[in-house]
């Protein structure tokens, strides 16, 4: 899973996450796995590198932690 290139997917995000929709602002953007953790309960969380620095409160953000589920893999590095 590191190495691989990911998109953020707002219809994901609303599709498992519907009580906890936002992030609408992340919607298409792309990313290099920077870590990979998965938790006890099944779980599993990424951290991104974004490609293009997202706009998200009054700067930008450079990388991110979000629930796998929220992405569309684009190429996976095995």
């Amino acid at each position: 899973m590191i190495g691989s290139l990911v998109k953020f997917s707002s219809k994901k995000r609303d599709l498992y996450f519907p009580s906890n929709p936002g992030y609408k602002q992340f919607d298409g953007s792309v990313g290099l796995v920077l870590s990979y953790t998965k938790l006890d309960p099944g779980d599993e969380y990424i951290k991104v590198r974004w490609i293009k620095p997202v706009p998200y409160h009054n700067g930008f953000s450079t990388t991110s932690n979000f629930n796998l589920l929220n992405f569309e893999v684009i190429s996976a590095n095995r």
